[in-house]
C-alpha cells in the first residue's frame, strides 16, 4: 500500500505541474491546473506492492497480460520477466532502456519523480513506468522486500472527496 500519504503544499505542486506539462500525461498537469485532481504524496514501502502496481504498458507488440485475470496493463513485476522472455518481439527498445536506468539506479544517478493515479480501486503509474520498473528489478535481485519509494498520487476530486468516480486517463 502507499503510506504516509499526505497533500501536497502549493509549491511541491506548482512544481509537479510543471514537471508532467513536459511528460506525456500533460493532461494530468491540466487537470491540477484547473482543480479537478488534488496532489498527495506517499511512500511505498513493500517492494511486493510496487511489483504488484499497473503500468501503463498494455501490449508489446502481440504480447498481451494475462487474459485469464483480465487484465490490461502488464504490472511491473512482469515486464523485464515478459521482455526478457520474448527477445524477438520488438519493444521500441523498451528493455534496453529499463537495463540502462537499472544501471543508472546501481550508481545512485535516477531521479525518482513517479506519478500514480489514484483510480479508486486501483493505482495505475501514469508517468515513471520504466524507472519503476528499474528499481524494482535491481531491488528484486537483491532480495530486497523493504523499501522507501517516493511517488506522487493524483487523485480526482470526487475520489478525493470519497466518491466513487474515477479517472482513468488515456488508454
Amino acid at each position: 500500500m502507499i503510506c504516509d500519504i499526505e497533500k501536497c503544499n502549493l509549491e511541491e505542486t506548482k512544481s509537479q505541474i510543471i514537471y508532467l506539462m513536459e511528460t506525456p500525461v500533460a493532461d494530468i498537469a491540466s487537470l491540477l491546473l484547473n482543480s479537478h485532481c488534488v496532489l498527495k504524496k506517499g511512500n511505498i514501502r513493500s517492494l511486493r506492492y510496487l511489483g504488484n502496481l499497473k503500468t501503463e504498458f498494455g501490449a508489446i507488440g502481440p504480447l498481451f497480460p494475462s487474459a485469464h485475470e483480465g487484465e490490461k496493463k502488464f504490472r511491473v513485476s512482469e515486464m523485464a520477466p515478459v521482455l526478457i522472455a520474448n527477445p524477438e518481439v520488438e519493444d521500441n527498445g523498451l528493455l534496453q532502456a529499463i537495463e540502462k536506468l537499472m544501471a543508472k539506479d546501481e550508481r545512485g544517478e535516477v531521479s525518482y519523480n513517479v506519478t500514480i493515479l489514484d483510480c479508486g480501486a486501483e493505482y495505475l503509474i501514469k508517468d515513471g513506468n520504466k524507472r519503476t520498473i528499474a528499481f524494482f528489478e535491481n531491488k528484486r535481485a537483491a532480495g530486497i522486500d523493504n523499501i522507501l519509494y517516493p511517488v506522487f498520487v493524483v487523485s480526482v476530486m470526487a475520489i478525493a472527496n470519497g466518491l466513487s468516480t474515477a479517472y482513468s486517463g488515456p488508454s
